[in-house]
Formats: structure tokens, sequence, C-alpha cells
């Protein structure tokens, strides 16, 4: 009689720890940007073991790379800042050179409450997304410089609420 309650328990324990294993996998990430202070909508997902995201700080924003696999673990690491109010503010971080890696360059800045997103004419990116009045587009490309960027920020239905080229204060 207790085989059956057991084993009843011991399937119930083998489905939870497979489902904490896997959600862990999604979870990670999320925790670790949490931890932070950066909500799930602000991640941008690069690959499997690398994201950004961007998060409004007392004065500006920060960038945060996240590197890691569930298997591993996560880690953050800030990898740029700037200064802006309540407005528009955009800032570049662009590694020059052969850098051996896949995403080379980080535009990003702080919205004003109105704006969804922020797009980059002509230059490929990632992200853009306004989460908490902060975002990031990552870019391949390496070398850039902010006279080539000419930005449009969006609102939620795609109206052009700012637009601009390069960096701001």
């Amino acid at each position: 009689m207790v085989a059956g309650p057991l084993r009843r328990i011991h399937a119930l324990a083998a489905a939870v720890i497979w489902t904490v294993l896997l959600g862990g996998c999604a979870d990670d990430l999320g925790s670790v940007a949490a931890q932070q202070g950066i909500t799930a909508p602000a991640i941008v997902r690069l690959s499997e073991g690398f994201a950004v995201a961007a998060r409004r700080v007392e004065h500006g924003v920060e960038v945060f790379a996240f590197t890691g696999t569930a298997g591993t673990g996560w880690s953050a690491v800030v990898i740029g800042t700037g200064r802006g109010g309540g407005e528009m503010a955009t800032h570049l971080v662009s590694m020059g050179g052969e850098t051996g890696q896949e995403w080379n360059s980080f535009f990003f800045g702080t919205a004003s409450g109105v704006a969804s997103r922020v797009v980059v004419d002509g230059i490929d990116a990632t992200g853009g997304q306004v989460a908490d009045g902060a975002w990031v587009l990552a870019f391949r490309d390496r070398d850039l410089v902010p006279g080539q960027l000419a930005w449009r920020a969006l609102d939620a239905i795609g109206r052009v609420i700012d637009s601009g080229t390069g960096i701001t204060p």
C-alpha cells in the first residue's frame, strides 16, 4: 500500500525537478537581469549565450551585457553609461578593429513616456524596444560613428515622435 503513494511522490518529485530545470533554463537570464533592476521586456536576446539590456538610472541610462548559459549560469557587466533626462538622449558604444565578436556596437538611451521603439535607418539592428524609459539597439557593425545613426523614436502605432542623427546629451 505504501508503494503506490511513494511511486506517485517520486513521479511528482521528478516532474517538479524537470520543470524547475527547464524553467531555470528560461528564467535564469531573467533572474540575473532582475537582480540588476532590469525587467524582462528590456532584454534583447542576441544569441543563445549573449543578451543586452538598458535600464534607467537616476541621471541617465546603463547598458548591461549578459553572458552565459543555463548550464553554467549568467553574469552581467555594465558596457555603457550615459546621461539623460525624461526626453530622448542617445549614446553609442562601438568596438573598433577585429573584435572577434558577433555584436560590436550598441546604440542606447532614454526616451519619453510615449516612445515605444527606437529605430535606426540604413543599418541592420536588433532591439530598440523602450522598457521603463530606456532602450538599446545592437549592431554587428564595427567602428560605427555617431553621424551614421539616423534614428527615429516611434510611439505604439508607429508615429515618429522624435528623430535625429548621432548622439544627444
